[in-house]
């Protein structure tokens, strides 16, 4: 018996560009889309940002399972229930960008940011903290570096010269160095203005690479989670998908925090019962972070509560370290890039 096939809507309208009718958003023979740019400007921009970063009405249903569900996002991708969800790398991504983002400008209308500015020291050399000239700078003064009273650095009669790189490279890592050495002279022994502007430069130069940094660090914490759970058998990418969810979350966490603190900030002077309500959400959202991760771990590899938290201190200790590694980095590119 011959099966019964629903027939081909009537098409409405035909290809403006090669004339085959049309029955969807695309046309069947050359693919050229129905609509062009010649349309309402809203429509346009929310094209762009479903293609760029795959963000429309699927970012309501990501993000509340996301803060709310520890796990939920992961184990619905893995059991293949992906269209209703905006994709890990996207989101990821998305929210590390908007997250420090936000962290620099809750530093600046916030004045986060004292005057006074505390350097460690380099090498044994105390830079002082000082905002006003009291001592003048030995060692980064009059375009030196110098340890020891001895020039280890200067542009133009001592530059770094590395034979093995080309002319640019050696003319870049000179830049670099002299963009830290006019730092840390400002914050050794400028003014209060140069001390505060130097430090604001080096915060938000900070901030600005953290998104590299966190990128970089994402594979290795797959990594650091296969290493643990290997005898799950799982594949690296499922690892990577739930390093991917997990840093999503803690980059929404932190837009969180940042929020509350505005508010709290904004509402504290005129209404006191209210900023100290704000103040217990703020320390719920950071026992909340530390409490989802640890649910997250125990609900997607599916481990007692014994080696669950055992191994959840572990990863935790061990990408700790590789945090404090990658700001420091992160710290150092800022330093000679501002």
């Amino acid at each position: 018996m011959a099966s019964l096939s629903t027939p081909p809507p009537i098409p409405v309208s035909t290809c403006g560009n090669c004339g085959a009718p049309l029955y969807g958003k695309y046309c069947h023979a050359c693919g050229q889309p129905v609509e062009g740019l010649v349309r309402h400007f809203g429509s346009v921009l929310g094209d762009v940002l479903d293609s760029v970063l795959n963000i429309d009405a699927r970012i309501v249903h990501t993000l509340l399972p996301l803060y709310f569900r520890p796990g939920k996002l992961t184990l619905d991708y893995f059991a293949g229930k992906r269209a209703r969800y905006v994709t890990p790398f996207r989101l990821v991504f998305f929210l590390a960008i908007i997250a420090f983002l936000a962290i620099q400008l809750a530093l600046r209308a916030s004045s986060i940011l004292p005057v006074q500015f505390h350097t460690p020291p380099i090498h044994g050399v105390a830079i002082s903290s000082t905002p006003v000239a009291a001592t003048q700078d030995t060692h980064f003064a009059n375009g030196d570096i110098k340890f020891n009273d001895r020039v280890v650095w200067n542009r133009q009669t001592k530059p770094l010269r590395a034979g093995w790189l080309p002319g640019f490279a050696n003319d870049w890592l000179n830049d670099a160095i002299e963009h830290a050495r006019n730092n840390l002279h400002d914050m050794n022994s400028g003014n209060a203005a140069e001390a505060k502007a130097a430090a604001w430069r080096l915060m938000t130069g900070m901030f600005a690479v953290a998104p590299q940094v966190l990128f970089v660090l994402l594979p290795v914490f797959a990594l650091l989670l296969k290493i643990f759970y290997v005898f799950k058998r799982r594949m690296y990418m499922e690892h990577l998908i739930v390093a991917m969810h997990s840093h999503a979350f803690i980059m929404l966490s932190l837009l969180v925090l940042v929020a509350l603190d505005l508010l709290r900030s904004g509402v504290a002077p005129h209404a006191a019962w209210l900023g100290s309500l704000l103040g217990l959400l703020h320390a719920a959202a950071w026992l909340w972070m530390l409490a989802y991760l640890l649910l997250m771990q125990k609900r997607v590899y599916r481990q007692g509560w014994f080696m669950t938290s055992l191994k959840y201190g572990a990863v935790g200790i061990c990408y700790s370290v590789l945090i404090g590694f990658g700001m420091a980095f992160a710290l150092l590119i800022s330093l000679g890039s501002t």
